[in-house]
Formats: C-alpha cells, sequence, structure tokens
C-alpha cells in the first residue's frame, strides 16, 4: 500500500504562514543539487555568504547582499541562490546581484548546496531572506567558529528560536523557545540564520521540509567537526516569515534516523504531541509534565486497522484488539481501542502507551506516549523506518522478526498471536440425546474467499473429502453440499473448532515465509480441535503438538484429512487446550506489553 503517494502542502493560517498557490511557470527548470565536488574548493577569504531565497521572495535579496558587504567589506564573498518550495512562483532574476544560478533550484538543501559548491573561505555565513539582520549581528556571526552556530532568532511576535531539541524518537525535533538563554545540547540549527566552520562543511540533505534540512545538516556539520550545535546571541535577527512544514517519506526517514540521539537533558520529565503534520508521519511535540508511573493504571490506546462502524466490525484486528483491551483491564488497565479514524486524536497526549496492532496500515507513533508496535500481518508492508520510530517492536512471526532486526539495526522481539481460552475452550460433551452438531467429524474451513485463491480449501474440495466450508463468497466456487453458513458468531466458531474432525487452515505467503502464525491455529487448538495448516517457517519449533498438522502438498493433505487418521482422543486434546490457554492468551500477552510498557517508561524517565 502506498502510504506517501501525494504530497499536501499545509494551509496557511495566518498571513506570516508560507502557502502559496501553485504556479504553472514555477519549477519548470528547477534541478535538485545533491551535493558538489569533492573535495570542496576552498578560497582565500576569511569568510563566504551564502544567501538563500524562496523564488518568490526575490526582492529582500539586494538587501541581505548590502547587509554582508557593509558587515564584512565590499569585496567580500556574497552568492544568492534562489529555490522553489511548495511550488512558489519565481519572481524575476534583477541582473546585479550575484546570482549562483539564473533558475531557481529544487528545495532549501539544493540552494545550500549550489551556494557551496564554487567553494568557500574559512567559515560559511548562511543567511534566507526569511531573516532580517543588520550588519553588526551578521558581522559577529561570521566570527570564526569551531563548530556549526545559530544566531538566537526571535520571531516578529517575540518568540526566541534557539535552536532544535530531540525529546522524542518519532517526533519532529521541538524548536527550543523557552526564555532566557539556551541550556543544554541542541540537536541542531532550524532557523536559516548560521555559520559553519569549512573544515566541518558536509552537503545539506534534499529534503521538502526546510527546518528538517537544517537540523540534519548542521547536525551532521556539528557531528563532522567531532562538537554540537551551539546558538549565540548576536544582535537583533528576527525571522518575518515562518516556512510551511511538508513531510514525506523521506523526512520521516531521516526524524527516525535521530532515534538513538540523546534526548534533551533539560525536558525530559515529558512530552505532549501536538498536531499531526500532513501527508503522514512525524508530528511536533511541547515539553509537559509527566504522570509518574507509580503501579496504577496506565492509559493505552490500542491502534489497528479496522474503518469505524459497521464496515469494520467485521474485521479481524477489531477482535484482536477487542480481547487484548479486555486482557490488558484484567491487569488494571485503562484501554480505548482506536480505529483508522482515530489513529490521532486530539487528546492522545494523555495517553501513556500506544500500541500499534500492525495489519494494513502504518500508524504514526505518539510523542507523548511509550510506542510499542506489534507486527501481527502483512510484514512486508513494513518499512525499516517504521520499525526504527518506535520504542519497542514485537513481531508475530520468529523469522521475520530476526531479518527484520538485522536489517533495520533495532531489536525485534517475538511476539505470537493469541487466543482468548474464555471463547476458545472445550465443549462440554453433548448427551447422548442431543443430535450431533452439524459440523462434528466432518473437515470444516471458516473465513472467506479474500478474493483470491485459497489453496488448501481447494485442495480439500478437490479431494471429495466431507468438507464444510464457513463464510461468505463461496457459492461460486464449491458445489453445494460443502457450502456452510454465510457467517457464524464467536461463539458458534469455537462450537464448530471443537467438534470437526479437522479444521482447516492457511496464511498469506509472506506471512508463512516470516513465521507468522494464524491466530486461527491458536483459536483450533485452544478450543481441543485438531486443526491441519500449510507450512510456517519454524512452526515445529514453536508448536509441537500432536493435534497439529502440516500439510505441503495434496498427497500429505489428504493423509491427514482421512477419516482413518488417528488423531488424539479427548483427554489429549483437554491437556493441549490447557497448555495453549495457559501460555499462548491474550492475558499472558497482555502481561508481556505490560512488563515493556513500564519498563520502557523507566528508561524514559516517565515511570
Amino acid at each position: 500500500m502506498a502510504l506517501f503517494g501525494r504530497r499536501r502542502r499545509p494551509v496557511a493560517t495566518d498571513p506570516a504562514q508560507e502557502a502559496r498557490p501553485a504556479s504553472g511557470a514555477a519549477a519548470a527548470s528547477v534541478v535538485s543539487v545533491v551535493g558538489w565536488r569533492d573535495p570542496l574548493p576552498h578560497t582565500s577569504e576569511p569568510v563566504t555568504v551564502v544567501v538563500t531565497t524562496r523564488s518568490d521572495r526575490h526582492g529582500a535579496v539586494a538587501g541581505l547582499v548590502a547587509t554582508a558587504r557593509a558587515a564584512l567589506g565590499a569585496d567580500a564573498t556574497v552568492r544568492a541562490v534562489s529555490y522553489v518550495a511548495d511550488a512558489s512562483p519565481v519572481d524575476p532574476f534583477e541582473p546585479d546581484l550575484p546570482w549562483v544560478r539564473d533558475v531557481p533550484v529544487a528545495g532549501f538543501g539544493s540552494a545550500v548546496n549550489a551556494g557551496v559548491a564554487p567553494g568557500v573561505g574559512r567559515t560559511l555565513v548562511l543567511v534566507d531572506t526569511s531573516v532580517d539582520m543588520g550588519p553588526e549581528a551578521l558581522h559577529a556571526l561570521a566570527t570564526a567558529v569551531d563548530a556549526p552556530l545559530q544566531a538566537l532568532v526571535h520571531t516578529v511576535d517575540g518568540a526566541a528560536r534557539h535552536g532544535a531539541r530531540l525529546l522524542r524518537p518519532g517526533a519532529l525535533p521541538w524548536s527550543d523557545d523557552r526564555s532566557g538563554a539556551p541550556s543544554g545540547p541542541l540537536l541542531g540549527a532550524d532557523q536559516p540564520a548560521v555559520s559553519v566552520p569549512r573544515t566541518a562543511l558536509v552537503p545539506a540533505p534534499c529534503l521538502p521540509d526546510e527546518r528538517t534540512v537544517l537540523t540534519a545538516w548542521t547536525d551532521a556539520c556539528a557531528r563532522s567537526a567531532g562538537a554540537t550545535v551551539v546558538t549565540r546571541d548576536v544582535g537583533r535577527v528576527v525571522r518575518t516569515v515562518e516556512p510551511g512544514r511538508t513531510v514525506d517519506a523521506a523526512v520521516v526517514d531521516v526524524v527516525s534516523s535521530w532515534r538513538d540521539s540523546p534526548a534533551d537533558p533539560v525536558a525530559t520529565g515529558g512530552v505532549a504531541a501536538g498536531p499531526p503534520l500532513p501527508p503522514w508521519g512525524a508530528r511536533p511535540v511541547v515539553p509537559a509534565p509527566a504522570r509518574a508511573d507509580d503501579g496504577a493504571a496506565l492509559s493505552w490506546s490500542l491502534k489497528i486497522a479496522a474503518p469505524a462502524g459497521a464496515a469494520g466490525d467485521g474485521w479481524g484486528d477489531v477482535h484482536f484488539a477487542d480481547e487484548l483491551a479486555a486482557a490488558l483491564r484484567r491487569l488494571g488497565q485503562r484501554v480505548r481501542v482506536d480505529r483508522r479514524d482515530a489513529h490521532v486524536r486530539d487528546d492522545d497526549a494523555s495517553d501513556d502507551v500506544t500500541v500499534v496492532v500492525r495489519g494494513l496500515d502504518r500508524v504514526p507513533p505518539n510523542p507523548a506516549s511509550v510506542n510499542l508496535l506489534w507486527v501481527i500481518s502483512h510484514p512486508d508492508d513494513v518499512e525499516d523506518t517504521e520499525l526504527r520510530s518506535f520504542d519497542v517492536v514485537f513481531a508475530a512471526g520468529p523469522t521475520w522478526a530476526a531479518a527484520a532486526a538485522a536489517r533495520a539495526g533495532v531489536p525485534v522481539r517475538t511476539l505470537l498471536q493469541a487466543t482468548d481460552p474464555s471463547v476458545f475452550r472445550p465443549t462440554e460433551p453433548r448427551p447422548s440425546s442431543s443430535p450431533p452438531s452439524a459440523d462434528a467429524g466432518r473437515v470444516v474451513f471458516v473465513g472467506s474467499t479474500r478474493g483470491v485463491s485459497r489453496p488448501i480449501v481447494a485442495r480439500a474440495a478437490a479431494l471429495g473429502t466431507d468438507l464444510t466450508v464457513h463464510g461468505p463468497g463461496w457459492d461460486a466456487l464449491l458445489p453445494a453440499r460443502m457450502l456452510g453458513e454465510p457467517s457464524l458468531d464467536r461463539a458458534a466458531v469455537a462450537a464448530t473448532y471443537s467438534s470437526a474432525r479437522v479444521v482447516l487452515n492457511d496464511h498469506w505467503p509472506d506471512m508463512a515465509l516470516g513465521g507468522f502464525v494464524s491466530n486461527r491455529v491458536f483459536d483450533v487448538l485452544a478450543a481441543g480441535g485438531v486443526v491441519v495448516t500449510d507450512p510456517v517457517a519454524g512452526l515445529e519449533d514453536l508448536l509441537d503438538l500432536p493435534t497439529l498438522g502440516v500439510a505441503a502438498d495434496e498427497r500429505q493433505l489428504a493423509a491427514l484429512l482421512d477419516p482413518a487418521h488417528a488423531w488424539p482422543g479427548p483427554e489429549e486434546r483437554s491437556a493441549v487446550a490447557a497448555l495453549v490457554a495457559a501460555e499462548h492468551s491474550f492475558d499472558a500477552r497482555a502481561a508481556v506489553l505490560l512488563e515493556t510498557a513500564r519498563e520502557e517508561r523507566v528508561r524514559l524517565g516517565r515511570g
């Protein structure tokens, strides 16, 4: 599923927020400038000034060029670079200005690289036309430094901008606007009024979000210098226009790469999530008081892909989440289940723990909470950067978990799917006077066609077995004698699993390869039934049980479905059911999640 198919521009909510209409003439010939010649040419002057400008702000370039020359001398090296952002219109290029190119480049990062590519002196000063500053401030910013330096910037309403700080992985860095002098290490600069020593320069990333470009670029420059970004009050520096924010897959990848960066020691007491940013993913954060975990109930949000209302009520994700929620509540926790339309809520800063039960949808982490990811299906849709953006990752397939951990560079713990023993349990023997269940002693499958061929059902039908299939969509695929009910409630499903001679099960190919055992397997075993499934990687190591059979081909399936096949009797089936109920219940899984959440709250300084 395409998660980032379209990029949506932010909509301006006030006159200082940029969000310009697209222009048909804009960006027709813009290019992305991803770096420079290696090594970067060196020039003899002490300072090189690069003035960047969005393509519709060319009128402000002359003033900044004059400011730079007033600060550093009439012969100072000053360059101007225009860039297109959010399809901005293109102003005329005034002929007497030191343009590097006579057409805009694609985005702020490209403008930085284009301005630096001809070479720099001992120090680079970068200033954008969205910033207003005088000669004294620019001269102070140009003073030789050993690490990237951001000028202390104020907005037009007087708020300070000390730089970018990291509070939580998976969230856009916080722009430090606390009053007074900055304290603690910066992750990077987030205002385009910076100086960088030539020895520390690295190419800027080409991303659609200016603040992420600045933060990532200055952070990389600081690492190159073996230092950290610093902020200095150099005099009056005002940000006259705040940039719009555009978050796409590449921006989320960069934010995820900061997972292991140290958090701000001043603000580790807690964090509240800001509003979501289009089109998906990272969210801003603000400091907020943490609530101590004294063993009392935590507030949990379980995020699932099912849509709201009747359209989603029949999804397996809904049953899974409801049973997990019930198990957590039995442990004294407060739990809500958020379907697709509520993945991001206005009040989600109150969540202590977010569990994304990963099915079809990628869900953004909540920066205000501990974030647990539990991959239970569709593993091929899960990106490495998604894994890196969560505090702890679980997967229901151990084979996939090991491969994903090695690939993504973060631990992925195994947490298998589960069953609810209060629903799926051996049924009491029927009195001899009662008629037998319609499915008693037969081969049964319960499920829809899923719109694709289900080979194990097709093979069982071709063998001519006493097959009954319950579920929608089978009328055109099976003979009438094999058709059961179009739907069954959960109690009826449990009774069917318990009474059938064999229950069939199958897996999506990517789940089978990754070792994801269907929850139907656990349900049948917990009900005291017998299940025959297609092969799953590592299944024998996970569930070596006498009431579980694996059929890799038609010959093996025929043998397992033969009425003469010797399956265990009632006593052994009950023993298997008791084992599965104890080790593979939602209560067991909830206990693991609760223990993990509390450990993470302590690690994050919130417990």
